[in-house]
């Protein structure tokens, strides 16, 4: 048989924090949280919803008082899991998840030499046709991002919470005596802490990265419980195929250590260790600026198992992404401010005379915009005699303005500073801190 929270744990390598984009954003078609953006923009809310689906099957002949009897089991597990992230600052973030678990458990019983229906003495006291449902085990966890250019490092550590409903009695103690036992339990009753780490980089088009998980088992629940550790890794290409549309390639490894119950391993059934390797696909289709429809699959190549264990089959997920800013937007009250547009037309970029004006050129789905927008609005404040700041939403790559004011290939944000005469005196692309500190040296 198996732990259901292993195989949960397959599951929730597809709602994984993934990564796609780059420091500056120039690829609009990637959307937040969808493979997630490099950026973790303060006050940034995420949330992710999937649903994931998983077919296991075995096959297995058992010997009873009549003689051989072949056993098929099959389940299906379906897991809904609701994940919440909220960036605190540029570097640190905080979240959680909550899983919702439906088992189908489906038992066939026949004679390996007749292929006829049978019977056994044991059916019902192993396994039978059910369906289990409930809450799986919660998790809470802290995540920093560290940009270095075209680099972006990420470390996550965070706990499972043990409140899912868990098997009460040893089953192969009551299995052994020919008690009717369960298998199957939601979570571990335990606190597994976890550790991950992943590292992007972008090569235009696409974006790769490499990332790794381990769960780690410390103790034995209070009956006698004690899960084994689970580890995984794994590496995705990524790239935009078309304004709203992204497409991910991935292949992963997933491991589990033995369980044990009392302190002792199952020889003839439960989790004697294992690992599997997928391959998968994940498109990402960005339908709004705030919301993202993401769909899994992932194909099993490869797997070893100790004692006799269940065949993973193909895992499917479906998911829905959405952001919410609750930080308060930048203040520009008594600075020179004012909005180019209509959004996305080719405005014309009149500097404002006696004064240094920046025109900033910004879209909604820009994490870095927002960044930027916090120091323009301190530096406008600061200077409202000096420093006027001129506003442009080139919305995408496909807008007059992008094609007027920016090359095909360019990113964001973008500013163009004018001197008091008029003339130019910078234009340049850059990660907010090298723009501000570019502005400020022309404000002294």
């Amino acid at each position: 048989m198996f732990r259901l929270f292993a195989i949960g744990g397959l599951l929730a390598a597809l709602a994984r924090d993934g990564t796609a984009g780059q420091a500056t954003c120039s690829n609009p078609g990637v959307p937040v949280g969808a493979a997630a953006s490099r950026e973790l923009l303060p006050g940034r809310l995420s949330l992710n919803l999937t649903v994931g689906v998983l077919p296991v099957s075995s096959t297995e002949t058992l010997d009873d008082v009549s003689g051989p009897v072949r056993y098929d089991s099959r389940l299906t597990l379906l897991e809904t899991r609701l994940a919440a992230e909220y960036a605190i600052t540029k570097y640190l973030a905080i979240g959680g998840a909550l899983p919702y678990r439906v088992v189908d458990v489906g038992v066939h019983y026949t004679d390996p030499s007749t292929n006829m229906e049978r019977d056994p003495s044991f059916a019902g006291i192993h396994a039978r046709n059910e369906v289990i449902r409930g809450l799986g085990d919660a998790s809470l966890h802290v995540r920093s991002a560290l940009i270095r250019g075209e680099w972006t490092v990420y470390a996550r550590l965070g706990t499972t919470l043990p409140i899912a409903e868990t098997v009460h009695e040893d089953p192969f103690a009551l299995g052994s005596i020919g008690q009717e036992h369960q298998h199957i339990q939601l979570g571990t009753g335990t606190f597994m802490p976890f550790v991950a780490a992943e590292v992007q980089r972008r090569f235009a088009p696409w974006t790769a990265a490499v990332w790794s998980v381990a769960f780690l088992s410390a103790y034995e629940n209070s009956h006698g419980y004690q899960p084994g550790h689970r580890i995984s890794a794994g590496t995705t290409a990524t790239r935009a195929l078309a304004k709203t549309l992204a497409v991910s390639l991935a292949a992963e490894v997933h491991a589990e250590t033995a369980e044990t119950w009392n302190g002792v391993i199952p020889e003839d059934e439960g989790n004697g260790g294992r690992y599997d390797i997928y391959a998968g696909v994940t498109a990402v289709w960005r339908a709004t600026d705030r919301w993202s429809l993401t769909s899994d699959l992932r194909v099993p190549l490869y797997s070893h198992v100790t004692g006799n264990q269940t065949d993973y089959g193909i895992v499917a997920g479906f998911g829905l992404i959405t952001s919410f800013d609750l930080a308060p937007r930048a203040s520009y009250r008594g600075a020179d401010i004012d909005i180019v547009g209509p959004a996305g037309t080719a405005a014309p970029l009149v500097p404002v005379a006696g004064k240094i004006t920046v025109f900033d050129l910004w879209a909604d789905w820009c994490a870095p915009c927002r960044e930027l927008d916090d120091g323009l609005a301190a530096l406008a404040r600061a200077h409202p005699d000096k420093l006027a700041v001129r506003k442009l939403d080139v919305v995408d790559s496909d807008s007059a303005a992008w094609k007027a004011y920016l090359a095909a290939d360019a990113a964001l944000p973008h500013l163009k500073v004018y001197g008091t005469d008029g003339a130019l005196l910078f234009e340049q692309t850059a990660p907010p801190p090298v723009l501000l500190r570019r502005l400020e040296q022309v404000l002294r």
